[in-house]
């Protein structure tokens, strides 16, 4: 009786391992214990973007909203519980601008690179991981003052302004993996950015000085995944961020990102 209950529990627990095993590694991006996966995917994003306008003394004097469309792509490889991952995009569209009775637009080009290494804790539900890694948005922008207008930029006395800023920083953060069955999962995480801002703009005037800086924005996003057959897969899922430019003469971003993938992954 005693051989027989331990030989069931063991079947008991083998069962709970390969149950476990199964389902957490249904996540596209993570690995079986002792064997590597490799994959990659084309992302496609619609993005929208919100920032307040403010003068010279930091009073906020307007708002500015701007949506546009982003493609790009990630790649990856994992072993174990390890994941690294590369990501890169970038998109442009036409914002628009009310500062008091002044009305302009433009064209904004952004480009988002980010760099991460995931460390995972397997579970039989809910599994957590730590992440650490390096992000960069390069924001492109060009405002441009209706002709019929009568204001000109301060810094440069045209009607045209370009304006180029750059954050950069580590991030670290945390979130989960919750594998529904073999074929459907989700993952959430929160990332910490410590950003170095820097701002550039094509005039001469005391107002289009360098502006350098240092401010800590962040992330939030969910995932849904779904493995489509074989090592095909789709995810789709929103991101929350804030670029924060940490001083009244960088505006503060916001932006809602829905994003669809569809990637391939080698397992072995």
């Amino acid at each position: 009786m005693a051989l027989g209950a331990v030989g069931f529990s063991s079947a008991a627990y083998s069962q709970g391992r390969t149950i476990e095993e199964t389902l957490v590694v249904t996540d596209p991006t993570v690995a079986a214990a002792g064997k590597w996966k490799l994959g990659g995917a084309v992302e496609y994003w619609w993005v929208r973007t919100n920032y307040r306008l403010v003068d010279n003394a930091g009073n906020e004097v307007g708002d500015a909203t701007l949506t546009y469309k982003q493609p790009g792509f990630n790649i990856f490889g994992a072993y174990g519980n390890l994941t690294l991952q590369a990501t890169r995009r970038s998109g442009d569209g036409d914002f628009n601008a009310t500062a008091g009775t002044l009305s302009y637009s433009g064209p904004q080009k952004s480009t988002d690179e980010e760099y991460t290494l995931r460390w995972l804790f397997p579970t039989r539900a809910v599994s957590p991981y730590l992440l650490v890694g390096y992000a960069k948005t390069n924001l492109e922008q060009t405002y441009d003052i209706p002709t019929s207008s009568g204001f000109v930029w301060a810094c440069n006395g045209t009607k045209h302004l370009e304006t180029k800023t750059d954050f950069k920083g580590p991030l670290i953060g945390g979130g989960a993996i919750i594998p529904f069955s073999e074929k459907l999962g989700m993952r959430g995480d929160l990332r910490l950015k410590y950003n170095k801002v820097n701002q550039t703009r094509n005039g001469t005037a005391a107002s289009c000085n360098n502006v350098d800086n240092s401010a800590l924005g962040y992330d939030f996003t969910m995932t849904g995944y779904w493995n489509i057959v074989g090592g095909l897969n789709a995810q789709l899922g929103f991101k929350y961020q804030l670029l924060n430019g940490g001083d009244d003469r960088i505006e503060n971003w916001t932006r809602l990102g829905l994003f669809g993938m569809l990637g391939y992954t080698f397992q072995f």
